[in-house]
C-alpha cells in the first residue's frame, strides 16, 4: 500500500497540487515496478494552515478517482486517528486478501 502525502498549504511553494499528484504518479510507472498497481491513500496534510483552494481542488480530484483522502494536522492532531485507522484497516484487508489467494 502506497500512501501520498500532499501538502496543501501556502507555504508549500507548489500551485498546482493535482499536476504534483499526477507526476508522483507518473513517475512511479515509469520506475517499473508496478507500483502504479497498488493500493493507495492520499492524504492532504497542513490542513491548519492550508490553501482552501487547493485542498478544494484535491478533494476534487481524489473523488473523481475513487481515492481516498483523509486530511490532517500534524500540529492539531486533526485527522491524524482516522488516517492511522484507516491505513490499518487497508493493510489488513490486503493481508486477508493475501492469505485468501494463498490458500
Amino acid at each position: 500500500m502506497l500512501v501520498h502525502l500532499v501538502d496543501v498549504s501556502d507555504s508549500s511553494g507548489r500551485s498546482d497540487v493535482v499536476n504534483d499528484f499526477e507526476v508522483i504518479r507518473g513517475e512511479l510507472e515509469s520506475f517499473g515496478a508496478h507500483l502504479e498497481d497498488k493500493p493507495m491513500i492520499m492524504v492532504a496534510s497542513k490542513i491548519d494552515v492550508a490553501n482552501k483552494d487547493k485542498l478544494a481542488k484535491l478533494k476534487r480530484y481524489a473523488k473523481s478517482k475513487g481515492l481516498e483522502l483523509y486530511p490532517i494536522s500534524a500540529v492539531t492532531g486533526k485527522g491524524v486517528e482516522e488516517l492511522n485507522y484507516a491505513m490499518a484497516d487497508r493493510v489488513e484487508a490486503l493481508r486477508a486478501a493475501e492469505l485468501q489467494a494463498a490458500g
